[in-house]
């Protein structure tokens, strides 16, 4: 795509040129027109406007070999000696074409072409010193652009990389657990972490995924997460507005409701519970997660994890600021509020 981008620019820049040099001959034939036939006419424009081109296209190479270099003595010098050869060739060439009215001129022929083409050849040069001083400065900038979105790219990856190996090390004390007490769903746990696995490993590589697999995702691991205990948890998961079709960051959603599985107090609490609902509105995902929690327990990980700071740098990378992530602890339960930016298809903006 960034290839074909190029390729497209350039032939759109080469088109514009064309184009004007071409209104240069028809102004020059139009010019002559009055005291020349057609051919003559067109045959003359493009003899003037030959010579424009040479010191148009030249000074762009030397602009970048000398001025911005910042060697101006060997510039300068250059430029004289270009300037001294396309006037001399545009006078020796249009006094080669039949002889025009005198009223045109107030000197005499000779003088008043090399007057003219000297006049118009300085015009031509400083415009393309001007251009080419442009399009240096707008590459610098494009590939100033492209480095930083690279190195965000790559700190968005690291961010990724942190998540895997912490979500699966989470998964696996899950299926240790079960595995230590013999339990029965330790088999299909197995399978329902493959499956989780699976999407990590590979759709976490996306830039983007479908909003309906991260949402797949999340009510698997809420399954996994049930099967540890012997008894139903309080976990309810609510979802509204169409997500078909939307599409967000992977692993963006999950490891705000692994938080909360890890910092809710399932283990100690008959009433632990956790809250989660995502909706889609107006172009905007909201996702809003609760769960009760132990004042006593400040830190459940000892190893400590990648958490809600990692998504907080994910975000600012990826959106800019143009985003919501709020955090509320009160005695006994802690709230994520999370609100982004959709850019939904133009199908699915008319379907809500």
């Amino acid at each position: 795509m960034v290839f074909r981008g190029i390729k497209d620019n350039r032939s759109l820049k080469l088109w514009i040129h064309i184009g004007i040099w071409l209104c240069f001959i028809m102004v020059y034939a139009i010019i002559f027109g009055r005291v020349l036939s057609v051919e003559l006419s067109l045959l003359r424009g493009l003899v003037n406007v030959l010579p424009m081109m040479l010191i148009f296209y030249a000074n762009l190479h030397l602009v970048n070999r000398y001025l911005e270099r910042r060697r101006y003595l060997p510039f300068f010098l250059a430029n004289l000696f270009l300037l001294a050869v396309t006037v001399a060739l545009r006078v020796r060439l249009n006094l080669m074409f039949p002889d025009v009215s005198r009223e045109l001129f107030l000197a005499s022929e000779q003088t008043s072409w090399r007057a003219g083409a000297l006049a118009t050849n300085i015009a031509i040069l400083v415009v393309s010193t001007f251009y080419q001083i442009l399009e240096n400065r707008y590459e610098n900038e494009q590939r100033n652009l492209a480095t930083i979105r690279d190195q965000q790219e790559a700190q968005l990856q690291f961010l990724r990389a942190q998540i895997n190996p912490h979500f699966l090390f989470n998964t696996l004390n899950n299926i240790y657990s079960l595995a230590v007490a013999r339990s029965d769903k330790t088999p299909e746990m197995v399978l329902r972490l493959s499956n989780l696995l699976r999407y990590v490993v590979y759709d976490g590589r996306a830039a983007q995924v479908e909003l309906a697999r991260e949402v797949g995702q999340i009510r698997e691991y809420i399954e996994l997460f049930q099967m540890r205990s012997e008894f139903p948890l309080d976990i309810t998961f609510e979802q509204q507005g169409g997500i078909e079709a939307v599409k967000v960051e992977p692993m963006i959603l999950i490891p705000l409701v692994e938080n909360c599985f890890k910092h809710c107090d399932f283990d100690t609490n008959e009433e632990a519970f956790v809250r989660i609902s995502l909706a889609v509105k107006d172009d905007w995902l909201f996702f809003h997660t609760i769960n009760s929690r132990d004042e006593g327990q400040y830190q459940k990980d000892k190893v400590g994890g990648v958490g809600l700071d990692n998504i907080r740098r994910r975000l600012r990378l990826k959106h800019d600021g143009r985003h919501r992530l709020e955090t509320d602890q009160s005695p006994g339960r802690f709230e994520v509020h999370l609100e982004l930016p959709l850019n939904l298809p133009e199908i699915v903006k008319n379907a809500t």
